[in-house]
């Protein structure tokens, strides 16, 4: 949901069904794409054989890698919202 609202935020409201147009192409693509790259990495298992821990250990460990580096670039992201937009009275600058 972070994407949704920074490209809402970062965008003119002339253009946030675009910008959310995009968001979804990418992520429905994306989605539909690495389902087959999971696939492929789970079929590593000999036929007859049950799927053990380690392979769906091996197979989501870079799901856990992407979660904890989506959470460490969301304390990188700036403020575009109304708290960025502060405008500062011209009273207050006459007084500095």
């Amino acid at each position: 949901m972070v994407p949704y609202t920074v490209i809402k935020e970062a965008n003119p409201p002339l253009y946030s069904g675009t910008a959310t147009g995009v968001i979804n192409l990418l992520n429905f693509s994306l989605s539909a794409l690495l389902g087959h790259v999971f696939v492929w990495m789970m079929q590593g298992v000999p036929a007859g054989k049950p799927t053990g821990l380690e392979r769906y250990q091996t197979t989501f460990q870079p799901l856990l890698y992407g979660v904890a580096l989506a959470i460490a670039l969301t304390f990188l992201l700036k403020e575009t919202g109304r708290a960025a937009a502060r405008v500062v009275p011209i009273e207050a600058l006459e007084n500095v």
